[in-house]
């Protein structure tokens, strides 16, 4: 059976590649030839292209932006930093692409996938999250033809399901009625599923955890060094001012060096950062940076998911504002492994020093075997 899947992973994020990597990676082991769909969202795309390039002159919060990404360019060099931190992102992807299909940007043109695939899988990570995909059709399968088998697996709602308008209620009723099979990533989104489809849906693992540790260390097992000397990592998804200040003074104490592999080098020696690589870290690098590491600061789901993986000291602080919801990923998963809700609820930070004496891994290993069982009657499944 040939498969493909299809998820974000045009932004250049380390845990939307390894999330779609790893999925693909664990449906090839277990026999089943799965590739990743080079789907690039629009939604996604214009962001990216806000951020780096210069669109338009029209108007003044485009004139400074511009303004901003000329000297960003010609201080930092991050023009060509980011050309290079493309390059690597490319580079991973290739051994998970269908090389076959080209790269595709609409719906129109995925329709043309169903004479080359016998199921489609959207998911996983935040396909669903209007914030970020738009609700695009591409990721509820719309394209797939009704003879195609139409899998969601572990997509993710990116908020708790009381931060959903009731106006897109009927949007996702109307999309979801594509999927023949329906999962979720988090807990708390499962009823909200449930009710606007009147189907049951499926609590289902972040495809990086179908991976096991010995698995994700096979996979770095060739990957140099990138940092030397003992140092700590601070990765966000979003920058928070008081978790870079907070993890700049604790490396400190701790006598380590610290790293963030989103910025230009340049930048961060000039912000103080004392571990620097001397090129663009890429997804599995980036893997490797969590193994080696000796503490991880952080507000990224994925790398709080590794940071258990490799039971490495970690240090969330909760986002505040507009982006609170987005801590329900983090919160779901610490729940699911264990970690006493009191830790989780109390404070905006989350200090885990010993997974491996605080988590249950049962409760992953349960999970997992729920999810693969979803993934094999999903696919082995005749309408």
């Amino acid at each position: 059976m040939r498969i493909g899947t299809i998820t974000v992973q045009n932004g250049n994020n380390y845990g939307a590649s390894l999330q779609a990597f790893a999925l693909v990676k664990y449906l090839r082991k277990n026999g089943w030839d799965a590739y990743l769909i080079d789907y690039r969202n629009k939604k996604i795309e214009d962001r990216l292209a806000e951020q780096s390039f210069i669109t338009s002159w029209r108007g003044k919060n485009q004139i400074k932006k511009n303004i901003r990404i000329i000297l960003s360019n010609a201080i930092w060099k991050t023009d060509r930093y980011v050309k290079e931190k493309n390059k690597a992102f490319s580079e991973f992807h290739k051994s998970i692409f269908d090389q076959s299909g080209g790269t595709l940007y609409d719906v129109s043109e995925l329709k043309t996938l169903n004479s080359l695939y016998d199921a489609f899988i959207c998911g996983s990570d935040q396909i669903w999250n209007k914030d970020i995909t738009g609700l695009d059709d591409a990721f509820f399968l719309s394209f797939a033809n009704p003879d195609k088998k139409r899998i969601a697996y572990a997509p993710s709602l990116g908020k708790e399901s009381g931060a959903i308008v009731e106006e897109d209620y009927d949007i996702y009723r109307h999309k979801l009625r594509n999927i023949d099979f329906l999962s979720i990533r988090e807990p708390n989104n499962k009823k909200f599923i449930e009710t606007v489809t009147h189907r049951e849906c499926c609590v289902v693992l972040d495809p990086v955890l179908l991976l096991d540790k010995q698995e994700w260390e096979e996979e770095i097992q060739n990957v140099s060094p990138i940092i030397q000397k003992r140092y700590a990592l601070y990765y966000p998804v979003i920058n928070q001012p008081e978790l870079e200040k907070y993890a700049i003074q604790k490396a400190r104490e701790k006598g380590l060096k610290l790293i963030n592999p989103r910025l230009v080098p340049s930048y961060a020696k000039m912000k103080g950062y004392t571990a620097i690589s001397s090129k663009p870290v890429g997804p599995i690098e980036f893997v490797k940076l969590i193994k080696e590491s000796e503490c991880i600061f952080t507000n990224s789901f994925h790398a709080t998911v590794f940071s258990s993986i490799f039971n490495k000291e970690l240090y969330v602080i909760k986002l505040k504002g507009k982006n609170k919801n987005r801590n329900n990923r983090i919160i779901e998963y610490l729940k699911m492994i264990g970690i006493r809700q009191s830790l989780i609820d109390t404070s905006d930070l989350i200090h885990i020093k010993d997974f491996e004496s605080t988590m249950q891994w049962e409760n992953v290993t349960e999970r997992k075997k729920e999810s693969v069982e979803y993934l094999k009657k999903s696919l082995d499944y005749n309408s």
